[in-house]
């Protein structure tokens, strides 16, 4: 099969799931679209590690985007959206996600996803080992936290191209006891300044850089970001309306298997 025809039919796929997991999990569907695009960029199209996995990085935060510009409104149309605790960690996210995307940009990329899978695997074993728990357990978060969540969780959100969200969804049920579709409306919320912010930046340090797969701007590969935008923000309407008739600890356990799947892949497993 033609490497084009091969890029395309895979990246399509990949949105749709993506897209799907920005809807029902609120993530942003880095963590799925990171390690297929690095997949392609480096076994199909012949790319440097180190710059794919920074092209991996700032296209996922494209696609991110817009992805949870649409699906933020389906959650806030529900309900789902505390945009409270949204205005309290936007600002710092978004500049946080900045100077994430310029270390990203600044070390070795089999360190960023060594990372990466270790955030990744991290997560799926907190989230599989918490205890249910019901919409009653939400509690009074300190403003202070909601601000250090959302830089820290903006830096690596830029760090590595992931948006923040499956990270967010963690927080707020964990720390503030969100219950999980209320988590996963936040999150998408959140992911529109995260994602603004890393994406400016990677745009900015990736101009004028030599090897990136034509048409691009900065670090985005703007061949895969029309293809996984195209194919995503449909899906994740879906996903939207999919997430409020399946069961809390039922979501859970779908983000547990998508984050250890996504771990194994960038830790090299398959």
């Amino acid at each position: 099969m033609d490497i084009f025809l091969q890029t395309v039919l895979i990246l399509g796929l990949t949105g749709t799931l993506a897209g799907l997991g920005a809807g029902i999990l609120g993530v942003g569907g880095g963590f799925v679209m990171v390690p297929v695009q690095y997949w392609v960029l480096v076994d199909l199209l012949g790319t440097d590690s180190t710059l794919a996995t920074r092209v991996a990085f700032a296209t996922s935060l494209a696609v991110v985007l817009p992805t949870a510009i649409a699906t933020s409104s389906g959650h806030s149309k529900k309900g789902a959206v505390a945009w409270d605790a949204v205005k309290q960690m936007c600002v710092p996210g978004f500049f946080a996600a900045i100077a994430g995307a310029y270390v990203a940009t600044s070390v070795h990329g089999d360190w960023l996803r060594y990372i990466f899978a270790a955030l990744l695997l991290g997560a799926a074993v907190k989230m599989a080992l918490k205890p249910t728990y019901t919409a009653d357990d939400e509690r009074d978060t300190a403003v202070w936290l909601f601000i250090f969540a959302g830089a820290l969780f903006g830096f690596l959100s830029g760090l590595l191209g992931i948006g923040g969200g499956y990270l967010i969804v963690l927080f707020l049920t964990l720390v503030s006891g969100y219950e999980i579709h209320r988590a996963v409306g936040t999150s998408t919320a959140f992911l529109i300044f995260a994602s603004a912010g890393g994406v400016l930046a990677y745009i900015i340090f990736g101009w004028g850089v030599t090897g990136i797969p034509s048409p691009s701007l900065g670090y985005v590969d703007l061949h895969q970001w029309v293809i996984l935008v195209v194919t995503s923000i449909p899906a994740s309407f879906v996903g939207v309306s999919l997430s409020h008739s399946i069961s809390a600890r039922h979501l859970e356990w779908l983000f547990v298997g998508l984050l250890l799947l996504s771990a194994a892949k960038m830790f090299g497993v398959f």
